[in-house]
């Protein structure tokens, strides 16, 4: 049988990053890609990008003593272990984007987000304009702007209060399910907005065809400005029977920082709430 100090102390079970398919992949083929990549790949996914050696540097080096670690002692057993350092990087690797979500998601649910309902909304763009934002990268940055200001004055519009502070919280993906460059945006919106006086009102009943259209009118006014289009382009493209534009807001959440569900399609209301400190930012 295990001894009483094994059992209260478990057992630590460090990861083996180096024994992962993944690590040796990046180990023994990084450097080759990169040589081939202009010629073989730049055109389908855009140029290389510095990030990408930077990023999977810090994965070949992420949970490898060699490059780092704590020393853990424990005061009560004089137990001691060695830690190694985490990359902390998003996205590319699978421990580090792990921790990250959770801290990030625990912050959202504990300090950013207003107990209040809120709802996801999902924009995406034709596959015209996602070769542009291939190449331009900040372009999209762009695009979840317009995106926040289109919802935002949705709800304002149809709740008839021009001072309402809609939260939003935009996440970018680049990529769809067969790993394909398909830059879409996800919003986390609150259900409605706050008044000056913390006052939360409802999102009303909305169509969804009509903030679809409104969201594409401002793309292309923005594809204008940055003289991306000109207007003939733009306004070739809002003949087009069928736009590639697409926003679905059906997933509605209840209140954060209460018991919860999670709705396909939720009553609609223009109910009023009384006024309740807020946490999103407008």
């Amino acid at each position: 049988m295990p001894d009483a100090a094994s059992v209260a102390r478990g057992v630590d079970k460090p990861r083996r990053p180096q024994a992962s398919p993944l690590f040796r992949l990046v180990s023994d083929h990084l450097h080759r890609l990169q040589t081939v990549y202009d010629e073989r790949f730049a055109r389908a996914y855009g140029p290389w990008r510095p990030v990408v050696a930077q990023v999977a540097d810090k994965f070949l080096a992420c949970g490898v003593l060699d490059h780092g670690f704590a020393r853990i002692r424990c005061d009560a057993c004089t137990h001691e272990s060695l830690l190694a350092f985490s990359c902390k990087c998003r996205y590319f690797c699978p421990s580090g984007h792990a921790k990250r979500l959770t801290i990030w998601t625990q912050w959202l649910d504990t300090t950013l987000l207003a107990p209040v309902p809120h709802r996801q909304v999902v924009l995406t763009i034709p596959k015209r304009l996602r070769a542009y934002c291939l190449y331009r990268r900040r372009l999209l940055g762009e695009i979840a702007r317009v995106a926040a200001r289109t919802v935002t004055a949705a709800i304002r519009t149809l709740t008839g209060e021009r001072d309402l502070a809609v939260g939003i919280v935009a996440c970018l993906q680049t990529h769809g399910s067969r790993a394909n460059w398909h830059p879409h945006l996800h919003l986390l919106v609150t259900d409605g907005g706050f008044r000056p006086d913390g006052t939360f009102v409802s999102w009303p009943a909305h169509d969804t065809a009509r903030l679809t259209e409104a969201f594409r009118r401002a793309v292309l006014r923005l594809f204008v400005r940055l003289e991306l289009f000109d207007e003939d382009q733009a306004a070739s493209m809002l003949s087009w029977p069928h736009s590639g534009f697409h926003v679905h807001t059906a997933v509605w959440e209840g209140p954060f920082g209460s018991p919860r569900t999670i709705a396909r399609s939720p009553p609609a209301s223009h109910a009023t709430a009384p006024a309740i400190p807020s946490r999103s930012n407008g």
